[in-house]
């Protein structure tokens, strides 16, 4: 019989892979397997779970497979700690992973609440590989979003830049959105759009030219990285959230989406709600016909949309059930009576909007124009970020000047 091979542990979900906060997922190759596996035995923090098999493995083939654990590092002590993931399989051995050391700190008063929360809830610090929003206590925990609990002020809908950072803040509090009263820099602008082009012809940018399709991982190209960092982006979150803004992803589209109207919650989802936000920002002027990002503004106080509510299973490439979710969301706009508006920025204008905002892509009726735009997701710091559709834990990145 022989011994399988076990390879470090790894967090799939932050680049560092030491210091963690919030919801982090545990990731372990195991290859040349004589059984198959049977029981998955996680501890960390003084705490100990046991699950089945099927509640963690994901099989590449008979001999080799991937354990995935969540831990809800909110509940675990702040500082040094261990996580050990053992293996039994069917012939009766058992194998374990290194050790994997860790550094936990999830000490904002947001992260501090949520841990409550959580406890009371009866949510315990180490979960299977699928998470689900029933884990969280949306109706009766006390953490909630202090934007969504006021009476925002009557203030006029507009698409133009604000006077200050302050008009912006009451505009995303009443309309759902706003524009931020600076606009990112010509320079940066061309540097970007320069790198992409490079990127897409050297192939470590994937993208079909004329299509719709959105290119991932653009902030990992230096001027992506800048956009990310924009600090005036940074210091609006930090005020919005009363909490440390961390970054998600980048979405950039050389055309419109044609995206059908939808919240992003389903699938960037935070607990407590109204911990996510959306950034787009124009790197081109925006013309009709082009496929114009649209919004329907105040929908943000709509009722928010979750897979299990909804009865739809989690998914990983085929959103075609999503259908349904996509009925709904008409409902909601018809029955509340939003309008939906185009917005067409210039060059450099940012948008924020609030996680349940209800947007999309139009369509694009003269597919001769482009629309160049970079979309950022940022979460705070305290949260718990996860993708409500697909059942993982969130990949966040603590930004260098919030380390």
């Amino acid at each position: 019989m022989g011994t399988p091979g076990m390879s470090l542990l790894g967090i799939g979900n932050r680049s560092d892979q030491v210091r963690v906060f919030g919801l982090i997922r545990l990731v372990g190759h195991v290859s040349e397997a004589s059984s198959d596996p049977v029981r998955i035995d996680v501890s960390v923090g003084g705490f100990e779970v046991s699950f089945g098999a099927a509640e963690c493995v994901v099989s590449s083939s008979p001999n080799d497979f991937r354990v995935e654990v969540n831990l809800m590092s909110h509940l675990l002590p702040n500082g040094p700690t261990n996580a050990t993931v053992s293996v039994d399989f069917a012939d009766g051995s058992r194998a374990a992973f290194p050790a994997k050391p860790l550094i936990v700190n999830n000490n904002t008063p947001l992260g501090v609440q949520v841990a409550e929360d959580l406890r009371v809830h009866g949510t315990g610090p180490i979960q299977p590989r699928v998470i689900d929003s029933k884990m969280f206590p949306y109706e009766k925990g006390k953490a909630k979003a202090w934007f969504d609990e006021i009476e925002p002020i009557d203030t006029p809908l507009s698409f133009d830049q604000p006077a200050d950072m302050e008009s912006a803040h009451r505009h995303l509090e009443r309309w759902g959105f706003c524009i931020l009263p600076e606009r990112l820099p010509a320079s940066l602008i061309e540097e970007f759009t320069a790198d992409l082009e490079e990127a897409i012809e050297s192939g470590r940018l994937q993208y079909e030219k004329g299509t719709s399709q959105r290119i991932h991982e653009a902030h990992r190209l230096e001027s992506g990285r800048k956009i990310w960092l924009n600090p005036e982006v940074m210091a609006f979150l930090k005020s919005h959230f009363r909490d440390t803004p961390c970054a998600c992803q980048t979405l950039t589209y050389v055309n419109g989406s044609e995206q059908d109207a939808h919240q992003d919650t389903i699938h960037l989802t935070p607990y407590p709600a109204g911990f996510m936000c959306g950034v787009w920002v124009a790197l081109e002027d925006v013309k009709p016909d082009s496929g114009e990002l649209f919004v329907y503004p105040g929908s943000h106080k709509s009722k928010r949309l979750r897979a299990g509510d909804l009865g739809l299973d989690k998914v990983d490439q085929d959103y075609s059930s999503y259908v349904i979710f996509d009925a709904e969301v008409r409902r909601l706009m018809e029955e509340g009576g939003y309008e939906r508006a185009a917005y067409r920025p210039k060059a450099g204008q940012i948008l924020v909007w609030h996680e349940n905002l209800v947007h999309g892509g139009s369509p694009r009726i003269d597919r001769e124009k482009t629309r160049l735009s970079i979309v950022s997701h940022y979460f705070a710091k305290g949260a718990v970020a996860y993708y409500d559709s697909r059942g993982e834990a969130g990949a966040l990145e603590l930004l260098p000047e919030n380390a």
